[in-house]
This record gives structure tokens, sequence and C-alpha cells, in this order.
């Protein structure tokens, strides 16, 4: 048996990871490191962020959809933080990397994607928000756990002195309320880990998907959420794109859910990400707080 480091180029901040070989099988080692669950840390006034360690519940459920996740052989989730492991099945493939560098368009076929999002979106949580290793959930509806985000990034831009005051009070006034008002008859498991670029295994010769990976950031809700931050990428639906065939997708993932109201609330939330975090040079600062000052007249 022998250890090895698995080189990530790209993505990787949640945990270091290595391959496992033996005689019969391959595995992947995964330590995790920091924080897990990415949406937790914006509403961590109710979450015990230290449920959070090996995405078993959601890694089983995509399983049991049909999806190619790995198995998870072992997990010592019950150990101290620094201590924690996970040994999953290594799936075949290779990793999807930047899609900015896929000069021929999109590595793997779409169709394959959009029966993969479709199986996962059928699967019900038991609630909203990000879902923790057990299954549980911390939000009774779609709008509580929005507008609990909504709040805590509003924060976070108050503190990085990130966003105009304006347009702050703007959001205050009517995107908060507007997310308020949103109603779901159940919730789908989104994966917002993938958003067709990243995290996906693929067979280069066939362009099959072989793999589904990292469900850490899994939450309970509208599917037009993923869909509409996966088109923050790779561009609008209505125009032919250069990176993802749409039409392809949608042959297999099925109708897709318009909303133009709530698509407009949804999209506030990609701006608002980086700026709640204080991640963005002035430059940038100046022109996600334009973008989102365009939307505050829709929402």
């Amino acid at each position: 048996m022998s250890i090895e480091p698995l080189i990530v180029v790209k993505g990787g901040s949640h945990s270091s990871i290595f391959t496992i070989r033996s005689k019969g099988s391959d595995y992947i080692l995964r330590i995790p490191k920091g924080q897990q669950g990415w949406q937790t840390k914006y509403v961590q006034h109710k979450i015990p962020l230290s449920n959070w360690s090996d995405q078993q519940w959601a890694t089983d459920a995509a399983r049991e959809a049909g999806i190619p996740a790995p198995e998870i052989v072992y997990s010592n989730r019950f150990a101290s933080e620094s201590e924690r492991f996970v040994i999953m099945t290594r799936l075949p493939g290779e990793h999807t990397f930047d899609y900015e560098e896929w000069n021929g368009g999109c590595p793997y076929d779409e169709r394959e994607f959009g029966t993969i999002l479709s199986k996962l979106h059928t699967v019900t949580p038991s609630g909203y928000g990000p879902i923790d290793d057990f299954g549980n959930t911390y939000f009774t509806t779609w709008a509580e756990f929005l507008t609990a985000a909504a709040e805590k990034m509003l924060e976070g831009c108050a503190k990085w002195n990130s966003l105009d005051t304006e347009v702050r009070r703007a959001l205050a006034a009517k995107w908060l309320p507007a997310l308020s008002k949103l109603h779901m008859e159940r919730p789908a498991l989104l994966h917002l880990e993938s958003l067709g670029y990243a995290n996906i295994l693929f067979d280069p010769g066939s362009r099959r998907i072989t793999g589904f990976l990292d469900f850490e950031d899994c939450i309970g809700g509208d599917p037009l959420f993923e869909l509409d931050y996966m088109c923050h990428y790779y561009g609008p639906r209505g125009t032919p794109q250069p990176y993802f065939d749409y039409g392809r997708f949608e042959e297999t993932y099925g109708i897709w859910p318009e909303n133009p109201h709530r698509s407009v609330l949804y999209r506030v939330f990609r701006y608002m990400y980086p700026l709640a975090g204080g991640q963005l040079n002035s430059k940038m600062a100046i022109a996600r707080n334009q973008e989102i000052a365009a939307y505050i007249d829709q929402l």
C-alpha cells in the first residue's frame, strides 16, 4: 500500500487530498481543513459547525439517486477536529478545469450533466439551507434561510465598508422584504460546488461523466438558485455560449423553472458574496456595487 498526495491545480482549499493505492483498489483520503460547508458562514448562529466533516448524508443520497458519487468507506467524524479524515472510493476520469480554458467547448456531455442535476433536484432534504453530515437542516422555510444569509452579508459589507451606503439601504428596504415572501412547496437538494465546471470527473474520449464530487456545500432550496448561479459563469441561456450548450443540457434536465423575479433576487447574492467577505480590491468592488445597483429597481 502507498499513500500519495493528489495534486489539485485549482480549488482544494477546504481539504488535503491523497491517493491510497492498494493491490485491490485505489481510494481517496480526504483530510478536512478549515470551516466546512461554505453556506454556513452566513448563518453561524444556528449551525453547529462540528457537524460538517464527511458529507455522508448528501453523498449517500446522490448515490441512491443514481449519481456517480464516491462511496464513503470510512469516516472518523467523531474524532477531534484536527484528527478527522474520510476514506472514499476513487472514481475514474479526469478533473474538469477552468471553463475559460475550454477552447473546444465543454469537455463533458452537457446532456449527461442535465441528467445528473435533474436526479439531484428530485432528492428532498429535511428542510432548507445548509445540510450537515447527518442530513440535518436548520431552517424550516426557504425564505427564512435566504433572509438570514442576506442579513449576514449586509453585516459583512458594513464591516468591510464594501457596499455603497445608499445601495445597502435600498437592499435592506427592498431585497430583504422580497426574500421574506418567497415560498416553496418542498426543498430540493442543491450541490452548489459544481455549477458545471468544477468537481466533475469525465472521460476525455467519450465525454462521459464518471464522477460527481464534493457535497460539503449542499443546501436544501430552489433549483433555480443553482441554475441561475450556473448562468452567472457561463452566460445567459438566450444566446449561444462558447463554454456550455444549454440546449443539450435542457434535453435531459427538463423544463427550466423560469421565474424572472426570483432570478433577480438570487443574482444579487452572486455579487454580494465577495463584497461581504472583503475579498475585492477597490476597482472590482466599485464594479460589483454598480451591478447590484442596476438590480435595485427590479427587486
